[in-house]
């Protein structure tokens, strides 16, 4: 995945990101963010052994949005009161895609990696878009396979990116309904099927 952490335009020296939903997607992004030297990187989740793997994977702060009264405050409380310099949203969740560009400083990019339901349109003002503002979605995190894998490779090699603990469980073939149903729950990382 080869989504662009940079911040644009912006006089901090390190990026302020903000991640929603650490499946197995966010804590890659959460790494990434890392190894761009970001901070803070804030995870943001509604279950909380999720957020305990974020720690592994690079975050500096995690909020259980479930349990947390008022997130865009508790981030903001982080962040500063513009917002992030970069909001990634993997839920697919119209409100908090909603939360989530509203948390992206007036400068910042707000990148989509979840889609809403058909029909589950977003409300956002829109006014800041004409002003350097970006909102885009990831297109499958504009991967470049021919490039990325090995980068990765190399990276995991030079033990910069983890795969230990990320995927969460495996399952055979003929329980793939299970698979699916687990990471629709929410409760997974990756999830891997065993087609052998």
């Amino acid at each position: 995945m080869a989504i662009s952490l940079s911040a644009p335009r912006t006089t901090e020296l390190k990026p302020r990101i903000v991640v929603f939903g650490v499946g197995g997607v966010g804590l890659c992004i959460a790494q990434a963010a890392q190894l761009v030297s970001a901070h803070p990187v804030i995870a943001v989740d509604i279950v909380d052994a999720k957020l305990e793997m974020a720690k592994r994977f690079g975050t500096t702060h995690c909020i259980n949005s479930k349990q947390t009264p008022d997130v865009e405050k508790a981030i903001r409380d982080i962040v500063g009161a513009q917002g992030a310099d970069v909001v990634v949203e993997t839920t697919g969740n119209a409100r908090v895609i909603e939360t989530a560009y509203n948390l992206t400083q007036p400068k910042g990019k707000t990148i989509l990696v979840g889609v809403p339901r058909k029909g589950d349109n977003i409300s956002i003002y829109s006014l800041p878009l004409h002003f350097n503002k970006i909102l885009r979605g990831s297109e499958g995190g504009d991967a470049e396979p021919h490039n990325d894998i090995p980068r990765y490779v190399r990276l995991v090699q030079a033990g910069k990116f983890k795969l230990d603990g990320l995927i969460t469980h495996e399952f055979p073939l003929e329980n793939i309904n299970e698979a699916i149903g687990l990471v629709r729950s929410g409760e997974a990382g990756r999830v891997i099927v065993k087609t052998d």
